[in-house]
């Protein structure tokens, strides 16, 4: 896994429409959620959501 930042200096708002608009990218054919595709590709920006919950 990649390693994340301590800090992310993303906003939980940044982190939210970064993750709506990365849903365009997502192939749904490759069996992989949204998320977990997410949290792959952008693990910094997940871990802003994920402390949000």
């Amino acid at each position: 896994m990649k390693q994340v930042p301590e800090k992310p200096n993303m906003s939980l708002q940044e982190a939210e429409e970064h993750y709506r608009l990365s849903s365009e990218n997502y192939d749904v054919d490759s069996g992989e959620s949204h998320l977990a595709y997410y949290r792959e590709k952008h693990p910094a920006n997940y871990q802003v959501l994920l402390d949000s919950v």
